[in-house]
């Protein structure tokens, strides 16, 4: 693959997050993970875009958001290893 068409396939951060808001998980996973930190289905917001306010972790280098706090962590570790964290 030459260098340019891998550039030319690069997305945009708005294409990314609309690439990632389309993606579905099952409802039994789902349940899995709300056990998994205590939260209470009925609390959760139903609104797709309503998730952008749950995403309370942000690096600090490139204000990317994140879910979850160990998801940040990867994405430190793997795209400013020189920074701190």
């Amino acid at each position: 693959m030459k260098l340019s068409e891998k550039f030319a396939r690069q997305e945009t951060e708005e294409t990314r997050l609309a690439r990632i808001a389309r993606r579905r998980i099952s409802e039994d996973r789902a349940d899995s993970v709300r056990r998994l930190y205590g939260i209470d289905k009925d609390a959760e917001p139903s609104a797709v875009g309503a998730r952008d306010t749950q995403s309370s972790h942000v690096c600090d280098v490139c204000q990317r958001r994140f879910s979850l706090p160990m998801h940040l962590g990867r994405h430190k570790k793997s795209k400013h290893p020189t920074v701190a964290v």
